[in-house]
């Protein structure tokens, strides 16, 4: 199945707001192993933008939907940070790829 991948982007001020979500989005939403094993929980970068965050999940067979769904709610939770914007993208693993163009890997 294909990779989860949600990038956010806030201001620098908005640090602390952000990171105490974060939390509160943790205990209410743990980790769900049943549709995604987590390969990026979160990688952190400081740009001249603000702060960026990516993370990437690996989504079991048949999770897809679930998934979208729950990461839907989790955002949510952030909608009310002035200046915090994200996407969630749904990209294929090199072999799904393939698959589609009637390739195989070796």
């Amino acid at each position: 199945m294909p990779y989860l991948i949600m990038t956010s982007l806030y201001p620098s001020e908005k640090a602390p707001e952000v990171g105490a979500r974060y939390l509160e989005a943790l205990t209410k939403y743990p980790p769900d192993e049943s549709l995604t094993t987590q390969v990026v929980p979160a990688a952190v970068i400081t740009t001249h933008h603000g702060i960026k965050v990516i993370g990437i999940s690996d989504v079991k067979d048949g999770k897809l939907e679930e998934a979208l769904r729950r990461t839907g709610d989790i955002m949510v939770m952030f909608h009310s940070i002035a200046g915090f914007e994200y996407t969630v993208e749904v990209y294929s693993k090199v072999e799904e790829a393939m698959s589609s163009i009637g390739m195989d890997m070796p």
